[in-house]
């Protein structure tokens, strides 16, 4: 998983930060400038740093992201990740969910490219908030 996460990275031209936390992600081949590998760190500053974000799908998570407006792809294992997936997906914030057994490079390349369309920061707000614009 860890070196699909790479190579998506690499093809969409983007920097990364891996959360390594329990799922094992992490162990790079090589080292890569362009990714910053982290241990632990709180979602709601996080993800205020990120243009997009990638993750299994639950609720403090999700809501961590989209309370930063990030464009969100979620990759749900298990439980009501699957729901959450497709509730951002429905809004227009981020791309159908990946099961995870489903989870390839270009479907993390496909879903990286939708998050960085200018038109999802636009579903944003429209979805998110009720502002008049």
């Amino acid at each position: 998983m860890t070196q699909i996460i790479v190579e998506a990275l690499e093809q969409t031209e983007q920097r990364g930060i891996i959360n390594k936390g329990w799922g094992g992600l992490g162990d790079l081949a090589e080292p890569n400038d362009s990714i910053y590998l982290l241990d632990n760190c709180p979602h709601d500053w996080l993800f205020l740093q990120c243009k997009a974000v990638v993750h299994h799908g639950g609720a403090g998570t999700t809501a961590a992201g989209l309370k930063a407006a990030c464009p969100t792809t979620i990759v749900p294992f298990f439980g009501d990740q699957p729901f959450w997936g497709e509730r951002v997906h429905t809004r227009g914030v981020g791309p159908p969910p990946i099961p995870i057994e489903e989870f390839s490079l270009p479907k993390l390349v496909d879903a990286i490219n939708f998050m960085l369309d200018p038109k999802v920061i636009t579903n944003f707000c429209f979805s998110l908030c009720n502002c008049p614009t």
